[in-house]
């Protein structure tokens, strides 16, 4: 609960706009909150995160994940750092989960252990 509170103070702290960015993807218009979590967790923590915050949000999938990339970061929107993977809610094995690296002009998905502490971004479909 802790993360819900300081994420949503992150957001709505003197935004005008909502505090998101919109992507599109399968015909679906999402959401995307212009900022990440104040810290980086593990991907349970990351997908309680995102689901406390209510409303819809939640942890996007790897494929969603690929279209804020590619519609988003590489037109400079989304405040997406480079410094650390991204978790996604799709999993490789019940062990490992995909994340993505924003940098170098790709988003290359990746498997890494769930323990790992990654960058978190919540989504959901446009209400």
């Amino acid at each position: 609960m802790k993360y819900a509170v300081l994420f949503l103070a992150l957001i709505f702290a003197g935004c005008t706009d909502g505090g998101y960015e919109t992507f599109t993807i399968a015909g679906e218009i999402m959401q995307v909150v212009k900022e990440d979590f104040p810290s980086d967790m593990s991907w349970n923590d990351a997908m309680a995160a995102c689901q406390n915050l209510g409303n819809g949000w939640r942890l996007p999938n790897k494929d969603e994940l690929a279209a804020m990339y590619n519609q988003l970061h590489t037109k400079g929107k989304g405040n997406f750092r480079t410094d650390n993977f991204y978790w996604s809610s799709s999993e490789r094995n019940p062990e490992r989960a995909w994340a993505f690296y924003f940098e170098d002009g790709r988003a290359d998905p990746i498997s890494l252990n769930k323990y790992s502490a990654l960058r978190v971004r919540a989504v959901r479909a446009l209400p």
